[in-house]
């Protein structure tokens, strides 16, 4: 689970203040990674709701047989929790004052049967769970250009499995810097990474933050990715430490029989 570090500070939908550096990936109970989008304090109540419901003795989430229940017993509790919010918030635009403040979408990663699931939850507590077919996700004002860019990634590098635990922390750190160098506005600061992985047999998954120097090694995958991408599609190797910069034009390729030269896309495993 991946985030950038800005928050916006705004008075309904019109922003005051410029991006605060924030933390957005949360980590609940040692056991469950929360993240949303919207209003913040919607999003406090939330997640305020899962981890309770973790804690509690004995545990309905721990508990819960499968995903389908899982789902349904979050679903329902969130509903509780944000329902009178959403009802004044309808009430406030139909006086044709804006009603955003109760508005919050939920990203949680959270084991199930001790294997680690992700689900989403829309701002009634409507869920959804990520799906080998439809591994990754997106939300909040960075989607439109992150959902692209994952299934870009998915078409190149997976198109017939999941990827691995650190191909996936790499398309994380890809995706959100291609969106803070890409967004107008509202998306930036120090990219955040939490990862929960799989455990041994029998044992509860525990929540691993990913260190800024590790965050590094992946931004350095990216810029080899970028340069190798440069070299095919020129059919000429950049200059060293050229990235993800324009290179020369090639020379155009002899004519005659045979096959064109390829061009394509190289990324480390």
């Amino acid at each position: 689970m991946a985030s950038d570090s800005a928050a916006t500070l705004s008075t309904g939908m019109s922003p005051t203040i410029g991006q605060q550096a924030v933390k957005k990936v949360i980590n609940l109970s040692n056991a469950i990674l929360y993240a949303s989008t919207g209003a913040v304090g919607m999003s406090q109540l939330v997640w305020h709701t899962v981890s309770t419901l973790w804690n509690e003795n004995p545990s309905r989430l721990k508990n819960a047989s499968d995903d389908g229940s899982l789902m349904k017993l979050l679903g329902s509790e969130i509903a509780k929790t944000v329902g009178q919010y959403l009802q004044t918030g309808a009430l406030v635009r139909q006086l044709g004052m804006d009603g955003s403040a109760s508005l919050c979408k939920s990203m949680v990663a959270i084991p199930v049967q001790k294997i680690p699931t992700l689900f989403t939850f829309d701002f009634g507590g409507q869920p959804e769970k990520a799906t080998d077919e439809l591994p990754f996700v997106a939300m909040g004002s960075g989607q439109p250009i992150a959902d692209p860019f994952l299934a870009f990634l998915k078409r190149l590098l997976w198109p017939k499995r999941l990827p691995t635990l650190a191909e996936g922390r790499l398309a994380a750190v890809w995706t959100i810097a291609h969106v803070t160098h890409t967004n107008p506005g509202g998306v930036g600061g120090d990219i955040q990474l939490w990862v929960l992985p799989r455990a041994a047999v029998g044992q509860m998954p525990v929540p691993v933050e990913i260190t800024e120097a590790q965050i590094q090694e992946h931004t350095a995958q990216i810029a080899a990715a970028a340069t190798a991408m440069i070299g095919a599609v020129t059919q000429q190797p950049p200059a060293l430490g050229a990235g993800a910069q324009p290179a020369p034009a090639a020379a155009p390729p002899p004519q005659g029989p045979g096959p064109a030269p390829s061009a394509g896309a190289a990324a480390p495993a």
